[in-house]
């Protein structure tokens, strides 16, 4: 006994208190624990640590827990939505964007960039040469599949180096979409990934890559940043890494160890292995389990544990990835080994997110997890061949069954000092987790060290096996007893219904049918690794011999269901008085302390989630009291978390804790205190938040608390309750063991322990469509420690008896089943008045609905209201004759539920499923007084999807003895006995006027083959409704002649409770037919509700105007007709606007110098004037002597954009648009969190002083260095991330625009109907209370149409200008695009097809269309972009739609933009018809303000006076003129601070549209840069266009002359004399133009590294000096059709080689230099150093572009070594100038190079082998040449001597004889 009390002392950590402190109730209600082991346990103990705990909570939390005395509630929480829908698949959308790379390691390489997702792979081109390409290539991936299997996907980037034969890793890089996903836009911008070599990670990094990944689903909207690029952004700063992660990411280890499984699924369903069983009997358990561990893209699997299905592994898988990795999910599988293939058992992912904790510093931790168990879900399991439900097994949709479990560890170890450290298996088996001996580990390690050490190096993974250290063996058990009683059985499907059928509930195998070979103890045993089985099945003391045993009852018994009165498509079963019950005994690790906390917080989660859905109850109704309830709830919530916090500080250590229980645990403390903290700050109201802000950082807190919630390691599986049709499984509900589980203490039991739940059953798998309910049963379920058995009865409802089966006679015995004998008659009326928001079911875009009422066995329908989407039944059904069972006090607090279902009725066929809900119904007892209940919404949900709400409520009325008579009246039923509601329950209406605006119908589509031409609208609202009058011919003219119309209605008078408004638009056809068109239903009317009494806000503006109006009048009576000086004295309620001036419109005093020289219009006589205009008085506030700071630090930086733009002198409409580029992206930097554009406002308050003389002087002083990019002072225009209707909320403040549905809308299409819809209508409403005297139309104009233009037909002159298109979607094969622009207005189709730009995803189209058109016929201007093809028809790459009516009606002002100065000629000219004064008087008069009044230096409108300057003085004349436009401009740009009538005008700008293509709805295929410009034909005739034909480049040529070479690496050696040497030459070209490489002569045998050359290159390209760019044009290959235009930064590569005879050349090293900002050269050879090359900082870096000739020398490098210097000059020359002044080539003509002084060393041996001789040899061997050759010579005659002296000798003794 001494085990099992020592597990249970520690459990919560709760300081143990004596006996004697605690409460009496408790001790009561713990009474048999108690006894049963106050026995066993020492005296100083305690009792129970499970009791203790519950003590100590009590008497220190009293406040904040309720007493036990409270009763509770009988039933769980109701749920009105019946079932989750289904995982649908969904489209998604990968863009990859390749932009450059930088520092790739290697030599000489030639780049490739591989892109991997799945088993689809795309490459980009090859760059040559180069180890920092650029690309700018676009990649987009497709994907179809549910959102969990997708976000496992890995995107794998590498880069190789190409070769024809197998290219060569360099580095590459990884993440899943999901990281992709989740952040913020769905995206990565511009952000460089780190490449590594996955196969050997101690080299580090391997260069870096610039990319953009976004990942897109349906409605999902991109950002898209126009790309600026910069030369010198900072790499590390800007990885590709979520927010937060640091830059240095270290390698680690991640480890997860398999130890074993249980209760695995022990079948076969190979055929063989039946076939095995057959003959070799049942013997075996034929299952051959392995897992599969797969994370970041790589797999690692388990040996084959042979015929076993309680497997024992104890290996590890080790894989090696960056920490923190960009891969989030460990995927694990357990599979089946079969004969033919591998079956998969079953599948569990492990978030890492949820084991670790990011943040830093000691708060955070790193990976680690268990060991612990996780249960694994999947397909039942059945023994049958075939698996029908496969795809459960793969984590795919909810797993409907247990499927056995696994005993897993993970743990991470960061390696610091690279992976070589041979510790490697002994730090793991050292890890902090689980191992205290050493010595195990060591075991294996000796023999596995070497090879570790070489796997170390890659990321393979590694599997081995490992010793169990002997803590983890033992585990405790703890005896677990699960009791449920069935309550009711309804709404069972007649399909299933004709079987005896029972219900089966389970948890883990433990009462599982289909094993009953693992019964509880035999199973046990195997679970506790044969340990010996002392462990009582019950406390102590209840020990006795027959309930050792308590049987295992976990089915009911099998009933023959009855058929449902009033509906026999349902079947029940007859509970009645006598509920069935279940239970029985399982045995489980005792970690229920995980469950607890995981119970405490969801219930602070659930508890503010409620209070939060008060308070938005309350908004509805009244307006302070919601935020005083929304402080309290905070204060509640603060109250719950230090209570929390207190409690967990408590808390003494447990033995059977892993790891991350305790880090958990303070997670829990720090994340609460976190939330508290905040949640103070709120109520005390640091940082004043406005209610909808406290919500949502209410909700914030919910969700992190339910991320909290969710507890990855687990203890006791789910409880699973199967309905058994003749004992085969048919319909399952699965719920959390955590909410059934049983704690003494109130805080930590689950929410659905001991209470009563409505479970609606479901199919198993995938359902079919048009799928009902399976049934409806309502079950109490209690799971708790067998210590708790006493209270298993606790929450019943009262009045029962029990009963069980004779043989048993335990005290503590679970019953049978339960009794209630008291019987009470009720009636039920369900009044039911309206629905609205269904879902269509018809094709006609509508729905017939009835309703069907369920309540236990009974089932009414209500009548069907036909072609209707909001109908109103006002139906009460009556349910007599109801029996309910038990206690009445109990049927008050929580009656059974009613189950509302909606379908569509159909002539043919059976009904439509629209959704169903669930309510309860309120009770009135026999002897209480009646009070008529309130009508109130219920959510309807078909599946996931919402399909509206139900007005109903439902009365449960007990019959009193008298009978039927005794009960409240009901209302007379009409002819077709239909009972109405009450009058009493029915809403209090009143009389109320709608006044409905007719503008027009637009868009209209075919309805059925044929085209509407007279269409007529329909409104219908509360029974009531009007018409329209017919449109004539639609073709003509769709507008309505008569504008507006009223109805009387009566709705009810409160504003909730409103009904829909719906809108039917009807065709007349030939014959008096009428067709229905399409619908549209406005289900909330507040926002056309009007207050009635004071006139409606169009009115009152006005009025208020014509008060000001009188006054302004008698100022101005004294005398009309006097000059303006009347005014000099402002009366004294003037309101002071003081408007700087204008922005200069000259940028910089050098640029209009350089414009007068040549001649263009911007230096023209009225700029003159203009740019005086920008200097203003001197300034007596400090504010505009700020502002005028920035401008007058002009210094060399800025004076070289200027140059740059001014390249040619020319300023257009491009210098603006990059200007205003720049703008945008400084105003995103300086404040990234607004996300809308930069406001006008807030750019147009810089004040510069431009003065001719002293001004250069100025820049030289100042050495002050300004921010990057500077902006000349050009005029700015507004560029918009959006479209423009976005930021003017869709131009509907005239008019409203209401789309007209047609066909069904079942689940396919959710979200975005754009296949239903049929056309649109243009109306608008007003919706006030009737007055009641009703002459109040003398005026004749209804409220509604004041402000409203007349809409007969107006001729207008439209201008789209279409910038520039970004991330198309490619439409060629290649990946690539040949985009045209083609528009379409009414019958006009303008086709671009001839400006098509080749093989472009951002192309700059820069073309502008004049379109002449007639509103309203064409006023649908769509813009579609279409990709050329040669052959075939051309495809639609997307569209995009404009409303111009909306912005041609619209009070923002939309025909033309405001621009932000006022000039009259040259880039900025005014553009609109009406000058500023024109436009602000047209304002005035039709706002009816009084003014404009117009006097010098100032502007009066109303009662305010704007302030600014309107004389300007001439150049030539020094006349002073007089001009308020400017000033006028700027009242225009402030007009939203007008009071009442004031609002934003729509400024000068560029939109950003998305396109769409209706074959992927919803999914964004690319933007569109552009504007419209509208001019009505009867005002004065626009000037020219503007003029954005995209810049042409300008041609260049670069001479580059490269004169000497210093330090040259010396790679040869000479044979002879070992001497290093090298052939010098140097290799130059521009990056992109590699065809044109130009090499110098070789300078042979360089001994020094110094070579001669006074060689010339000559590369001529084309340059674009705005966007500082290089722009190619050539063929992508041998095929291709038509020249490609690329753009690329201007880099020039020089590169020095070794030239070799035999083999290939040797590289030695490299110069990269950028043209546009490249550091200075050093004067000499010493000076040249690379570090000060690589290092230099901005300010000192120049561009060719500006100095036009530099010279002097710089570093060649090879892997960051300098590996040479050289002189070099390069100079700069416009294409004109060359031709003025040639150059050769080389050393040729003109100009030519004098040849280089080389010394006599330098030449080839194989040309000029003698001198070769002379120099290599003879030079340095001479001496050793003579002395070798006289001794040849001596040797020769030796040997002569020697040769011939035999002969001499002989023949003289011959001769001489």
């Amino acid at each position: 006994m001494e085990k099992p009390s020592k597990a249970k002392k520690v459990m919560f950590g709760l300081k143990l208190k004596k006996k004697k402190k605690a409460e009496k109730g408790l001790i009561l209600a713990n009474k048999a624990v108690k006894d049963g082991q106050g026995k066993a346990e020492a005296p100083q103990e305690g009792p129970s640590h499970q009791e203790g705990s519950g003590e100590d909570w009590i008497s220190n939390n009293a406040s904040t827990t309720p007493a036990p005395s409270v009763p509770l509630t009988r039933r769980s929480k109701l749920v009105t939505k019946i079932h989750d829908g289904e995982v649908k698949s969904q489209n998604y959308q990968i863009a990859i964007t390749i932009i450059e790379a930088r520092q790739l390691v290697g030599e000489n390489i030639d780049p490739v960039v591989i892109i991997e997702i799945g088993d689809e792979k795309k490459q980009s081109t090859v760059k040559e040469g180069t180890n920092s390409p650029f690309y700018n290539e676009n990649f987009v991936f497709d994907f179809i599949g549910p959102q969990v299997h997708l976000f496992d996907k890995i995107i794998k980037i590498s880069v190789f180096h190409h070769k024809l034969i197998g290219s060569i890793l360099i580095g590459s890089f990884k993440v899943d979409l999901g990281t992709v996903y989740n952040q913020p836009g769905h995206q990565f911008c511009d952000k460089w990934a780190l490449l590594t070599d996955p196969g050997d990670i101690r080299t580090g990094t391997k260069g870096y890559l610039k990319c953009d990944i976004s990942v897109t689903g349906k409605g999902d909207v991109l950002k898209t940043n126009p790309k600026i690029s910069d030369a010198e952004e900072q790499i590390e700063k800007n990885l590709l890494i979520p927010q937060g992660f640091p830059s240095e990411r270290p390698w680690a280890r991640f480890y997860v160890r398999l130890y074993k499984a249980e209760g695995l699924p022990k079948m076969n369903s190979s055929i063989m292995a039946n076939v095995t069983k057959a003959f070799m009997g049942d013997g075996k358990d034929l299952l051959d389990p392995f897992v599969e561990v797969s994370f970041a893209g790589q797999m690692g699997r388990t040996t084959v544990q042979k015929n076993c299905a309680n497997p024992m592994w104890q290996e590890q898988v080790i894989f090696k990835e960056m920490f923190p990795p960009l891969c989030r999910r460990v995927k694990i599988q357990v599979w089946d080994e079969g004969s033919m293939n591998n079956v998969m058992l079953a599948t569990h992912f492990i978030d890492l997110k949820k084991i670790s904790n990011e943040q830093d510093g000691d708060k955070g931790f790193l990976p680690t997890f268990g060991p612990a168990w996780i249960n694994l879900y999947g397909s039942p399991r059945n023994h049958s061949l075939m698996n029908d439900y496969q795809e459960l097994n793969e984590g795919l949709r909810e797993g409907v069954s247990f499927r056995g479990r696994l005993l897993v560890e993970i743990a991470v170890e960061i390696l610091s000092g690279g992976p070589q450290e041979s510790k490697f298996s002994k730090a793991l088996k050292g890890l902090k987790l689980s191992s205290k001996d050493k010595d195990s580990g060591d075991k294996t390690d000796d023999g596995k060290s070497q090879q570790a050490t070489d796997k170390a190096k890659s990321t393979e993974v590694e599997v081995e096996h490992f010793d169990v250290p002997p803590e983890i063996v033992t585990e405790k058990c703890e005896e677990f007893l699960l009791f449920g009683a069935f309550f009711e059985a309804t709404m069972i499907d007649r399909k299933i219904g004709d079987k005896p059928i029972s219900f089966e509930v389970s948890i883990g195998t433990f009462g599982n049918l289909t094993d009953e070979g693992s019964h509880h103890r035999g199973r046990k045993k195997s679970a506790e690794l044969a340990e010996e089985d002392t462990l009582p099945l019950l406390p102590e003391g209840e020990r006795d011999s027959a309930d050792a045993t308590i049987p295992m009852v976990s089915t009911t018994y099998p009933e023959k269901p009855l058929v449902t009165e009033g509906n026999r498509n349902y079947n029940y079963l007859p509970f009645d008085a006598r509920k069935p019950c279940v239970y029985f005994i399982s045995s489980w690790g005792d970690q229920t302390f995980r469950l607890y906390w995981s119970n405490m917080l969801e219930k602070m989660a659930d508890l503010l989630e409620e209070s939060i859905e008060e308070v938005r109850e309350l908004i509805k109704i009244s307006e302070e009291v919601p935020e005083e309830k929304m402080k309290m709830v905070l204060s509640d919530f603060i109250s719950q978390s230090s209570a929390f916090i207190s409690e967990a500080e408590k808390k003494p250590k447990m033995l059977n804790q892993t790891t991350l229980d305790k880090k958990r645990l303070t997670l829990y403390c720090q994340e609460l205190e976190a939330m508290t903290k905040e949640a103070k700050g709120i109520i005390q109201q640091q940082q004043k938040l406005s209610l909808d802000e406290m919500i949502r950082k209410a909700r914030t807190f919910v969700e992190k608390i339910h991320f909290l919630v969710d507890e990855p390691q687990h203890t006791i599986p789910d409880v699973f309750i199967w309905m058994l049709s003749n004992n085969k499984r048919v319909a399952y509900a699965r719920i959390t063991s955590r909410d059934l589980l049983y704690s003494p203490v109130q805080e930590q039991m689950g929410k659905h322990c001991g209470k009563i739940k409505t479970h609606f059953l479901k199919l198993p798998g995938k359902r079919p469509a048009g799928w009902s309910v399976q049934a409806k049963v309502d079950v109490y379920l209690w799971l708790g420690s067998t210590r708790y058995s006493s209270a298993i009865l606790d929450n019943l409802p009262t009045g029962y008896e029990v009963e069980t089966s004779s043989k048993v006679t335990a005290v503590n015995h679970p019953p049978d089943n339960l009794l209630y004998q008291g019987q009470h008659l009720f009636q039920l009326r369900a009044h039911l008045y309206q629905a609205r928001g269904l879902i269509a079911a018809d094709s006609n875009g509508l729905s017939d609905p009835f309703a069907k009422v369920t309540f236990l066995s009974h089932c009414q329908t209500t009548k069907v209201i036909s072609e209707t989407l909001s109908p109103t039944w006002n139906q009460m059904l009556l349910f007599n004759d109801i029996v309910l069972h038990g206690d009445q006090k109990e049927l008050v607090d929580s009656p059974p539920l009613v189950v509302v279902e909606l379908y569509d009725s159909d002539a043919v066929g059976k009904p439509e499923y629209l959704g169903a809900t669930v309510a309860a119904p309120v009770v009135k007892l026999a002897d209480q007084g009646y009070e008529p209940p309130q009508l109130s919404y219920h959510p309807i949900f078909c599946g996931n999807l919402p399909g509206g709400d139900l007005l109903a409520v439902f009365e449960l009325l007990q019959v009193p003895p008298s009978g039927l008579q005794g009960l409240p009246p009901v209302d007379p039923p009409d002819v077709a006995q239909i009972y109405p509601v009450p009058a009493n329950i029915r809403p209090v209406l009143s009389k109320y006027r709608v006044e409905v605006l007719f503008w027009g119908v637009r868009e209209m589509k075919k309805v059925q083959l044929l085209s509407v031409d007279r269409p007529q609208v329909l409104i219908e609202c509360g029974g009531k409704g009007v018409k329209s009058c017919m449109i004539q011919s639609y073709k003509n003219n769709p507008n309505f002649s008569v504008q507006a119309d009223t109805f009387e209605v009566e709705l009810p008078e409160n504003e909730l409770l409103h009904p829909p408004l719906s809108i039917c638009v009807v065709d007349w056809r030939a014959f008096g037919r009428s067709t229905l068109v399409g619908t549209y239903t406005v289900n909330c009317l507040k926002q056309f509700l009007c207050k009635s009494r004071d006139p409606p806000a169009l009115i009152s503006q006005v009025d208020g105007a014509q008060v000001g109006q009188d006054i302004s009048d008698s100022l101005t009576a004294t005398g009309p007709l006097q000059p303006l000086s009347s005014f000099q004295e402002p009366p004294t309620y003037h309101v002071y606007v003081d408007i700087e001036p204008p922005p200069t419109v000259v940028p910089d005093s050098a640029q209009v110098q350089q414009a007068s020289l040549v001649d263009i219009p911007d230096s023209s006589l009225k700029l003159e004037p203009e740019r005086k205009s920008a200097a203003p008085k001197p300034p007596k506030d400090e504010k505009t002597e700020d502002a005028r700071k920035p401008s007058q630090r002009s210094t060399k930086r800025k004076k070289r954009t200027i140059a740059d733009e001014s390249a040619e002198n020319v300023i257009d409409w491009w210098s603006k648009y990059y200007a205003s580029l720049k703008k945008a992206q400084k105003a995103k930097e300086s404040n990234p969190n607004e996300e809308k554009g930069y406001t006008e406002r807030k750019t147009d308050q810089v004040v510069v002083d431009v003065e001719d003389g002293p001004k250069k002087k100025k820049d030289k002083m100042l050495k002050k260095q300004p921010k990057e990019g500077e902006i000349p002072n050009l005029a700015v225009l507004q560029i918009y991330d959006g479209d423009l209707e976005s930021e003017f909320n869709n131009f509907e403040d005239w008019v409203k625009t209401f789309e007209l549905f047609r066909g069904k809308s079942m689940e396919e299409d959710q979200g975005l109907d754009g296949d239903r819809v049929i056309g649109k209508f243009k109306g608008s409403f007003c919706i006030y209370k009737s007055p009641e005297d009703f002459n109040t139309e003398e005026s004749g104009q209804l409220r509604i149409q004041q402000g409203i233009p007349p809409n007969y037909p107006v001729k207008v002159l439209i201008r789209v200008y279409i910038v520039a298109a970004f991330n198309l979607s490619p439409a060629d094969s290649d990946g690539k695009s040949d985009p045209y622009v083609v528009i379409r207005l009414g019958k006009t189709e303008i086709k671009d097809r001839e400006k098509y730009i080749p093989k472009q995803l951002n192309p700059v189209f820069g073309r502008s269309f004049e379109i002449q058109a007639t509103f309203p016929k064409e006023s649908l201007l769509s813009i579609l972009i279409y990709d050329h093809d040669v052959i075939g028809t051309d495809d639609l790459i997307g569209e995009t739609k404009i409303d111009l009516e909306n912005r041609f009606y619209s009070k923002h002002r939309a025909i033309c933009g405001l621009q932000s100065q006022y000039e009259i000629e040259g880039y900025n000219a005014w553009r609109d018809t009406s000058k500023p004064t024109e436009i602000l008087t047209k304002l005035c008069k039709d706002n009816k303000l009084d003014g404009p009044y117009f006097r010098p230096g100032k502007i009066q409108i109303g009662n305010r006076v704007f302030s600014g300057k309107t004389s300007f003085t001439e150049e030539d004349a020094d006349e002073i003129v007089e001009s308020y436009e400017h000033l006028a401009l700027k009242v225009l740009h402030s007009w939203e601070d007008i009071p009442e009538v004031g609002c934003r005008l729509v400024p000068e700008h560029i939109e950003t549209r998305p396109l769409y293509h209706k074959d992927k709805p919803g999914m964004e295929q690319g933007r569109l840069q552009m504007w419209v410009d509208m001019f009505p034909k009867d005002m004065p005739q626009p000037g020219p266009p503007v003029d954005i034909s995209p810049r042409q480049p300008k041609r260049y040529e670069l001479r580059v002359i490269i004169w000497n070479t210093e330090d040259v690496i010396l790679e040869d050696e000479n044979i002879f004399t070992g001497q290093k040497s090298s052939d010098i030459y140097v290799k130059g070209w521009i990056k992109g133009l590699e065809d044109d490489k130009q090499e110098t002569d070789v300078h042979y045998n360089s001994l020094t590294g110094e070579g001669n050359f006074n060689w010339r290159f000559l590369f001529p390209f084309h340059y674009l000096p705005a966007e500082k760019q290089l722009v190619i044009t050539k063929r992508e290959n041998i095929f291709s059709l038509e020249k490609t235009e690329f753009k690329t930064p201007a880099v020039l590569v020089l590169q020095v080689w070794d030239f070799e005879r035999l083999s290939s050349d040797d590289f030695l090293g490299s110069l990269e230099m950028n043209l546009n900002s490249f550091p200075r050269a050093a004067k000499s050879a010493k000076a040249c150093d690379l570090s000060k090359f690589e290092n230099a900082s901005e300010e000192s870096k120049i561009s060719i572009f500006q100095q036009k000739r530099v010279r002097g020398w710089w570093p060649f490098a090879k892997s960051k070594e300098l590996t040479g210097k050289v002189e070099a000059e390069f100079h700069l020359v416009t294409a004109e100038e060359a031709k003025k002044h040639p150059v050769g080539k080389a050393r040729k003509e003109p100009e030519p190079l004098a040849k280089p002084n080389r010394p006599n060393t330098s030449f080839s041996w194989l040309m000029n082998p003698f001198k070769c001789l002379y120099h290599l040899i003879w030079k340095n061997y001479k001496k050793y040449i003579i002395i070798g050759f006289i001794l040849i010579i001596l040797i020769i005659f030796l040997v002569l001597f020697i040769y011939t002296l035999p002969g001499a000798i002989s023949r003289r003794i011959v001769v001489g004889s």
